[in-house]
C-alpha cells in the first residue's frame, strides 16, 4: 500500500510541476490538466474494482484533486487557444458557457461524493457520477481518438 500512495504522491507532484513550468501554454496547460485527472479516475478505477488495495483517504484525496482541477479548465480554454495540438473541439468556444458549466459540474460533484467514500461499493458509485461528467464532456468536445 505503501508504495501506491507514494506514486500518487509522485505524481501529483510531477503535475504540479508540469503545470507550473508551462505557464504561458493554455494548450500545454489544459493538456496537463487532463492527464492529472485521468491519473486520479485510474486509480479510483483500479481501487472500485478490487485491483488496487482501496483506501477511502486516498479515493477522498483523488476526488478532491479532481475537484480543483475542474476549477481550473474553464480558464484552460481562452479563445486564442483553438488552434495548435489539441483534441479540443470548436464548438468548446461556440458553446463556451455549455462548456463551462459542464466543468462546474464536474467539480460540484467530484466534491459532493468525496464524504460518502466509505468502501469499494460507495466508490463504484462516486466514480460512476464524476465519470458521466467526464465522458459526457468528451462526447461533445473532444475530438475521437483514431
Amino acid at each position: 500500500m505503501r508504495p501506491m500512495i507514494i506514486a500518487a504522491i509522485g505524481v501529483s507532484m510531477v503535475s504540479g510541476f508540469g503545470v507550473l513550468a508551462q505557464q504561458g501554454d493554455p494548450i500545454r496547460l489544459r493538456q496537463d490538466l487532463m492527464k492529472s485527472n485521468q491519473e486520479q479516475v485510474r486509480l479510483l478505477t483500479g481501487m472500485s474494482r478490487g485491483q488496487v488495495p482501496f483506501n477511502a483517504a486516498q479515493a477522498r484525496a483523488a476526488l478532491q484533486r479532481i475537484e480543483q482541477n475542474a476549477q481550473q479548465i474553464p480558464m484552460l480554454f481562452p479563445a486564442n487557444s483553438q488552434q495548435g495540438k489539441t483534441n479540443a473541439l470548436p464548438v468548446i468556444w461556440e458553446r463556451k458557457a455549455d462548456f463551462d458549466a459542464r466543468a462546474t459540474k464536474l467539480g460540484q460533484d467530484a466534491k459532493a461524493v468525496q464524504t460518502a467514500i466509505t468502501d469499494q461499493t460507495s466508490l463504484q458509485g462516486a466514480l460512476q457520477r464524476v465519470g458521466q461528467n467526464c465522458g459526457g464532456c468528451h462526447e461533445t468536445y473532444r475530438k475521437k481518438e483514431t
